[in-house]
């Protein structure tokens, strides 16, 4: 196990072992937070983002995967590499300058890496194929059900099915506007709520519960 340890964090591994724990604590964060984390969003800014370094990614044959898939891969890849070919160096009859060595196993890592994150994103490529885009404006006047723990007028999941059939988990929020005498209960979840507008500027869905008490009236514009 010791030795392990002294492989991992020598170079050239050390180069990916800090950022296998990073990998590592990314994805448990994902999965913790798509618990019920308010992270997930309906046209985010972040598609923006990937699309910004999409021509980079495309030209290795990435543009279909999300790019924390490629570098998780690739880093996952590389640090496997380098931790063998750093093994084999050491227990090598062959008597190999370190510097050197060093420098050919960290090449070999991030160049097999790239390679084998490309031949691995191929077959996951049809997994992140794009669904027709939904209109926002097709979401309104739809029924979805409360995913969060509540919604309010600053955070709220919910989860609707488009004209497609497919399953969406939307950023919901109360209206600032709503009638008087609404029960927070209402917005519990597992709650079924309608979508009755779409906010620009925040880029959140506006709901109110789907059975209103009868002595509130909802207003129109």
């Amino acid at each position: 196990m010791s030795e392990f340890l002294d492989i991992a964090l020598s170079f050239p591994p050390v180069v990916f072992t800090f950022g296998l724990v990073l990998v590592v604590l990314y994805w448990l964060t994902v999965i913790i937070g798509a618990l019920d984390v308010d992270i997930v969003d309906f046209g985010t800014d972040s598609d923006a983002e990937v699309e910004a370094g999409g021509g980079f990614w495309s030209a290795f044959g990435f543009g279909a995967v999300p790019f924390t898939v490629v570098l998780s891969l690739w880093i996952t890849l590389g640090w496997i590499v380098t931790v063998l070919g750093t093994t084999w160096v050491r227990r090598s009859d062959m008597f190999i300058p370190p510097a050197a060595s060093g420098i050919a196993v960290l090449v070999a890592g991030i160049g097999v890496g790239m390679l084998g994150a490309n031949l691995l994103t191929r077959p996951l490529a049809k997994l992140f194929e794009e669904a027709p885009a939904t209109a926002h404006a097709d979401l309104v006047g739809k029924v979805c059900v409360v995913r969060s723990g509540t919604v309010t007028l600053d955070t709220g999941q919910a989860e609707i099915t488009d004209e497609e059939g497919h399953l969406l988990l939307i950023n919901v929020r109360r209206s600032p506007h709503e009638p008087e005498g609404i029960e927070d209960s209402l917005f519990a979840r597992h709650s079924k709520v309608v979508v009755f507008d779409y906010d620009e500027i925040d880029r959140v869905f506006l709901v109110v519960p789907v059975a209103l008490p009868p002595d509130i009236a909802v207003l129109g514009n």
